[in-house]
């Protein structure tokens, strides 16, 4: 395996990660090694998928306008982000033996990493095949059940994409991707922890909505800190990943966390 280029943990607010992260994109090449950028959002905002319209938000939040709202160029849907998620981008360049061609594919190497790394912190999860999420998204077509799992669509943690991190049916970690022809980067939100409220705040445009999406979401995703019976630091989180993907010590190169900013 070639080399990783290391930036530990950055905390700053999330329209630098997200300025930075598409930097790094933009700027592999091949032969580069890959890229782990760490990051936490400070403030906590809102960050929407490339599809998304601000019209998903709550009116009363949006004309409030006092939470920050973000745009990013990956797909999905909308995430909460601050000091309850901690989030990781990969930039692999396209001769990278992880960037593989079948988009759905490319996600396993990184399930099963996140599998690996939570079970040697104590957390027995899985990652979703991809029938699951594919049965999933079905239902948001029948009409039974389509209103309910469209709204529950509106967050990335009310609903499951191949092989990411669950227990039971509830999202620990969430993937997103974006390709370009130099590379790929891969993202991950980790879930130290979980309250539905204010994304259902955020989220529903009624009470019976905000309430819906309260319970809904609660019921489709978990935090690291209900797994384990603790309060789960960062730190740990990304020493035990690093040490799960990259085993020799020689592969590590550090970078400066500011340096690019």
């Amino acid at each position: 395996m070639s080399n990783w280029l290391i930036y530990p943990l950055t905390i700053a607010d999330q329209q630098q990660h997200i300025e930075h992260s598409e930097q790094l994109l933009s700027n592999v090449q091949s032969g580069d090694p890959a890229t782990i950028y760490w990051s936490l959002a400070q403030p906590a905002g809102l960050v929407l998928g490339f599809s998304q319209k601000e019209s998903i938000l709550n009116p009363a939040a949006r004309a409030a306008g006092s939470f920050p709202v973000y745009h990013r160029r990956a797909g999905g849907t909308a995430v909460l982000v601050g000091p309850t998620l901690l989030s990781l981008d990969v930039v692999l360049p396209a001769d990278h033996p992880l960037h593989l061609p079948d988009l759905v594919e490319s996600y396993r190497w990184f399930g099963e990493s996140w599998v690996a790394t939570l079970a040697q912190l104590g957390a027995h999860t899985r990652m979703v095949t991809p029938a699951e999420a594919h049965a999933q998204r079905a239902l948001r077509r029948q009409s039974e059940t389509r209103e309910y799992e469209m709204l529950m669509n509106r967050a990335c943690y009310g609903s499951l994409s191949p092989y990411e991190v669950v227990v039971g049916q509830r999202k620990v970690v969430g993937f997103d991707m974006i390709r370009r022809r130099a590379g790929s980067l891969l993202q991950a939100g980790v879930l130290l922890q979980w309250d539905s409220q204010l994304l259902a705040y955020l989220l529903g445009h009624t009470p019976t909505e905000q309430k819906l999406l309260q319970k809904g979401l609660l019921d489709r995703a978990v935090g690291l800190d209900t797994l384990l019976g603790r309060v789960i630091t960062c730190d740990e989180v990304i020493s035990t990943f690093e040490r799960v993907l990259i085993n020799d010590e020689r592969q590590r190169l550090m970078v400066d966390p500011l340096s690019s900013f």
